[in-house]
């Protein structure tokens, strides 16, 4: 907390520099911020700010603003080094080897990926024609092509509109200090996560990178609201390294990852109300020289999944199964097949509660930055997985998206992240599904494509004689609520607009909604894009308040939209009433 208190010391002070000249001022917040992060790595945040201040004010320093560049490219809001990196190569291009390889990853975080595209390939040239440059400051050829690859998947996933919201847990589970891995039970009741606050910690000694030791926590629902965490205690929490990693249905059985040989499983059962002493797993899971680090169950007592680097997968960590012999002893470990592994890293499986659906994370499969979450679906009949699928953006970024667990209704989750809306480092994050398995969203159409969906929706209709005129005539007008500019707040005018949806879906059971939020051109690819998503979630969130279940609504944001108006008739939300089992027909 003290250098909390120191930020707020220099952040106050600021004032009493007014008069000052700015370079004099600029080199002073420069001094403090190469001091503080030389000592404190656990200062970055302190340091980035004066970095920043520093630049800010001498935005001719070279060294203040790539230390406020590359700091945020550590911390949240990663897009927003651009600025200060942009700086760097107006003023000296030829100031570090990779400096475009870093405006390239600025742009990536902000979702630009066309000039993102522009910095790597230029960076890409550079590395090409200085083959023989082995300087610390330069990027290898294949974390660069592999950039490349992964903006040009981010094109593609980027343009399937947001299904899903990522909301942060508040302060009874995320503290300042990084916490992570969250395994719940089937009724989602507990929640038990990692964390290295210096709060309730077992000890109170550092680890080598200035955080405490990490912690077993837990928490209870209760109201429907998560109870303040607390530390599990012994057996569990040692004076070391204590880390969850999964979670039984029942909640009566807790995996542990111990930093024990090159990293083991174990595993605790709460009995008598209290947990056992941890227990080594079994060594046809666990092995002396490679890294067994994540764990989870099925629906069979008989299967178990997990991850390893050890020889016989396709490459890095990958995902095995183990099952049990006719006398119920572990037997057999096999791989879980190149349609789920690749050459890069598997890790963190969650195989859902329906018994077939898993998730998992993945730095080798179609993703755009480092680890993203995907879903795979077993086929029984063909004893096969289904190609993995991007759960798409906002549960993926650039970022690393890693141990995520999905609700046994399939309509929330949660897992860990670095992102805005957190407490401090790596916080806790709920997500909220926002499709409907009944009936598949309805995207932007063109006149041509509505006036087809038209017909085929009036036919079907005129088949029921279930619906008056006008009700016909209100569902066949998409209806177009506005907002101001950088606002998601919906207009009193359109709230009488909104209310007649209601009434009509109210009325009839057969009947959803499909709202798509969207941004004008101004602003970032990312802004535009969570600014769409807010003004469709603002929308949904309207109705929900009036009474409409949330699972006969479809909420998605699509960005800026590309058409031919003015940017006040793009910022908007179009809601839309669909007959449940209508077929998008968009392209």
């Amino acid at each position: 907390m003290r250098f909390y208190t120191i930020l707020l010391f220099y952040l106050i002070s600021v004032p009493l520099f007014s008069q000052q000249d700015s370079v004099k001022q600029a080199q002073l917040y420069l001094q403090q911020a190469n001091q503080i992060y030389s000592q404190q790595k656990e200062a970055i945040e302190i340091a980035k700010e004066l970095y920043v201040q520093a630049a800010n004010l001498d935005p001719a320093n070279l060294e203040a603003n790539w230390m406020a560049g590359s700091l945020y490219l550590e911390t949240i809001n990663k897009d927003e080094a651009v600025v200060y990196l942009l700086r760097i190569e107006a003023l000296k291009p030829t100031y570090r080897f990779d400096l475009f390889y870093f405006i390239g990853r600025a742009y990536h975080y902000g979702l630009d990926f066309d000039k993102a595209l522009e910095y790597y390939e230029r960076y890409k040239r550079k590395l090409l024609g200085n083959r023989s440059y082995r300087g610390k400051d330069r990027v290898p050829l294949a974390k660069v092509n592999r950039s490349i690859l992964e903006c040009s998947n981010a094109k593609d996933i980027i343009g399937k509109p947001a299904q899903y919201s990522v909301i942060p847990l508040g302060e009874n589970i995320n503290s300042i200090w990084p916490d992570y891995a969250p395994v719940l039970n089937k009724d989602e009741t507990i929640m038990i996560f990692t964390s290295r606050r210096q709060e309730g910690n077992t000890t109170t000694n550092v680890d080598k990178d200035n955080f405490y030791f990490e912690d077993v926590f837990i928490s209870r629902k209760s109201g429907g609201e998560w109870g303040p965490a607390e530390n599990i205690g012994p057996p569990i929490n040692t004076e070391y390294h204590d880390a969850n990693i999964a979670l039984s249905a029942d909640g009566k059985r807790l995996y542990l990852y111990k930093d024990v040989q090159m990293g083991d499983v174990y595993y605790s059962d709460y009995e008598n109300g209290q947990w056992s002493e941890p227990k080594f797993l079994t060594n046809k899971i666990n092995s002396s020289i490679y890294s067994e680090n994540a764990v989870s169950e099925t629906s069979s007592p008989d299967v178990i999944l997990y991850t390893s680097n050890r020889p016989g997968g396709e490459g890095g960590i990958d995902i095995y199964y183990c099952t049990k012999d006719e006398k119920g002893n572990w037997y057999k470990s096999k791989s879980l097949g190149t349609v789920i592994n690749t050459k890069y890293d598997e890790d963190s499986p969650f195989l859902a509660h329906d018994g077939k659906t898993l998730y998992f994370s993945s730095s080798g499969h179609k993703g755009y930055g480092g680890y993203d979450i995907f879903r795979s679906v077993y086929d029984s009949a063909s004893g096969e997985w289904s190609t993995p699928e991007n759960l798409g953006y906002p549960v993926n970024t650039p970022d690393d998206e890693i141990f995520f667990q999905m609700t046994s209704d399939g309509r929330r989750g949660y897992f860990a992240s670095v992102r805005e809306g957190g407490v401090g480092f790596t916080d806790i994050f709920m997500i909220k599904y926002h499709g409907d398995k009944d009936h598949k969203p309805v995207a932007f159409l063109t006149k041509e494509q509505e006036k087809l969906f038209k017909g085929i929706e009036a036919e079907q209709l005129a088949q029921s004689n279930k619906f008056e005129e006008y009700e016909l005539r209100l569902m066949e007008h998409t209806h177009k609520i506005f907002f101001n500019t950088d606002q998601s707040a919906i207009k009193d005018e359109h709230q009488v607009e909104l209310d007649s949806i209601i009434t009509l879906v109210q009325k009839h059971d057969i009947l959803n909604i499909d709202i798509a939020g969207f941004a004008s051109s101004d602003g970032n690819p990312r802004y535009n894009l969570e600014l769409s998503h807010k003004r469709a979630l603002i929308v949904l969130d309207y109705l929900v308040s009036k009474g409409i279940s949330e699972e006969r609504i479809i909420a998605r944001g699509y960005g800026a939209i590309d058409e031919d108006t003015t940017p006040e008739e793009q910022r908007r939300a179009d809601v839309r009433v669909v007959m449940t089992g209508v077929s998008d027909k968009s392209p």
